[in-house]
């Protein structure tokens, strides 16, 4: 199960896939095309930083994505969320639904590809 904490207008959780660092870095970013209102603003070796489109919970939302293997070949992964404007104390629950949906797009498939 995905434990998610937030705090504020903040949000993160950790868990970890059975699959290499690259591979779940391509799934992401591939898959941030699919979910709706998100879009990549950078990927460097180790992380994606993707953006949420503002709602009427939230002006939108930061979401830094670090990505680290595993001596087992895995990957633990570490989702964070902050709001874009920086004052905002609420983001009405908008992180967490951000980071359960990165959780799925990533699970759905466990298989390698």
């Amino acid at each position: 199960m995905l434990e998610i904490h937030t705090r504020w207008s903040r949000s993160s959780a950790r868990f970890s896939l059975p699959l290499a660092p690259d591979t779940v870095k391509d799934r992401l970013v591939a898959a941030a095309e699919d979910i709706r209102g998100m879009r990549v603003r950078y990927v460097t070796a180790r992380r994606v930083v993707l953006m949420s489109s503002p709602s009427w919970r939230t002006w939108g939302d930061l979401i830094t994505v670090e990505l680290d293997a595993q001596e087992d070949g895995g990957t633990s992964i570490e989702v964070r969320t902050a709001p874009s404007l920086r004052l905002s104390f609420s983001d009405w629950g908008q992180g967490a639904k951000d980071i359960r949906l990165i959780h799925e797009a990533l699970t759905s498939h466990q298989l390698p590809r």
